[in-house]
């Protein structure tokens, strides 16, 4: 096995998650090449306009989260630059595992900084719809969940489903509150499985934050003790 993934790594050596740049098949496992990692780091450090702290200190609710059904919401960088809008449709759309791995790497480190931790934590994430996952061969929400489950030991939550309605990329923000509604539900027998949990929610990116807040307000209604948020991205 080791032989045929030599072999496939010299026929399609890695390239940078970000501007594609080829990378030694041999040496290089990173996602990114040394300029590259250079602006993800940058990323990292932009400032909220409104609150002006980095996006994992960043205070600021979104508009849809006004009745505080979620806790908090903290991300790994802002929705705003060209670069972090291009990673986040790798994320969702390619099978790219260097990307995935440090998505997670640094999501599960964030997990363990921020959140208290105990057998009461729980991760959970939004199902994808069943057009999206065949339309790209993958639910990414629920594999990079899954990555950051295996490397904080904190158990995945596999309550919120997805039913038939709109994908939330392709509406307003008006009209993505009432779709997300409309989208997503905990089954009866998965109900007492959150009752007494901290519910961490893992995401790629928070844009009106209308999902998050749904699942918020089912998880809280079937006792769940807190709901907190971190995404890869959040919209400022």
């Amino acid at each position: 096995m080791g032989v045929i993934n030599y072999l496939l790594e010299l026929l399609f050596p890695p390239r940078c998650s970000l501007c594609g740049e080829l990378m030694d098949a041999e040496k290089d496992k990173r996602c990114f090449c040394d300029r590259c990692r250079a602006v993800w780091e940058q990323e990292k450090q932009a400032l909220c306009p409104g609150c002006r702290r980095d996006p994992r200190h960043c205070s600021c609710m979104p508009k849809y989260n006004k009745n505080r059904t979620a806790d908090s919401f903290r991300s790994l960088v802002f929705y705003d630059s060209e670069n972090v809008k291009k990673l986040i449709h790798k994320v969702k759309t390619e099978r790219n595992a260097a990307l995935d791995d440090l998505m997670a790497k640094e999501l599960a480190a964030a997990v363990i900084k921020y959140n208290k931790i105990d057998n009461d934590s729980v991760l959970v994430y939004p199902q994808r719809s069943a057009k999206s996952i065949k339309k790209y061969g993958k639910d990414h929400a629920a594999q990079i969940c899954r990555k950051v489950s295996e490397l904080t030991g904190i158990p995945v939550f596999d309550g919120i489903k997805h039913k038939r309605g709109a994908e939330q990329k392709t509406l307003t923000a008006k009209e993505r509150g009432p779709n997300a509604a409309h989208s997503y539900y905990i089954p009866d027998k998965y109900k007492n499985g959150i009752r007494g949990k901290r519910v961490i929610f893992i995401d790629d990116v928070v844009t009106t934050a209308a999902t998050s807040v749904v699942s918020a307000a089912l998880c809280k209604a079937n006792g769940a003790k807190s709901f907190s948020v971190l995404s890869i991205a959040r919209t400022t």
